[in-house]
């Protein structure tokens, strides 16, 4: 007979997603759930339209945005409107439709999301596959 531990980690997250490179409100602004300070979590979780059109500024703001978040571990996954992190979407048919063919450099915009700042401020971005997590107080998820 295997013994499976019942210990539990009580682990918080914070889901957010369509942000499309809006700001945080300001924190006395009752009218919005998104606003300084994000909840306070053990992780965040962006599900997706980090940006509007996928322009690296838009990103290098949210990018800062999820650094200054005081959270352990910040999980970006892309959505439909980070155009350029989907290269083969992007060369085929973004790069035409939302950048007139002028396009992004997808090495820069990648580097953002998985280069050593990214991985410094607890930023790991995910595309296909199973990850599995363990943070500092144990807590461990897949």
């Amino acid at each position: 007979m295997t013994s499976e531990s019942t210990n539990t980690v009580k682990t918080r997250f914070c889901i957010i997603s369509d942000t499309h490179t809006a700001e945080l409100w300001p924190s006395d602004d009752q009218t919005h759930a998104y606003r300084r300070p994000l909840p306070l979590a053990d992780v965040l979780l962006h599900a997706g339209d980090i940006t509007t059109y996928g322009y690296i500024s838009e990103y290098e703001s949210m990018v800062e945005m999820l650094s200054e978040a005081d959270v352990e571990l910040k999980i970006v996954i892309a959505g439909n409107h980070d155009v350029t992190l989907d290269e083969p979407y992007y060369e085929e048919i973004g790069k035409r439709k939302f950048h007139r063919n002028i396009g992004e450099d997808l090495n820069v915009v990648k580097e953002l999301w998985t280069g050593e700042k990214a991985k410094k401020a607890g930023i790991v971005y995910l595309e296909e596959g199973v990850k599995t997590f363990t943070l500092s107080k144990g807590a461990r998820f897949t």
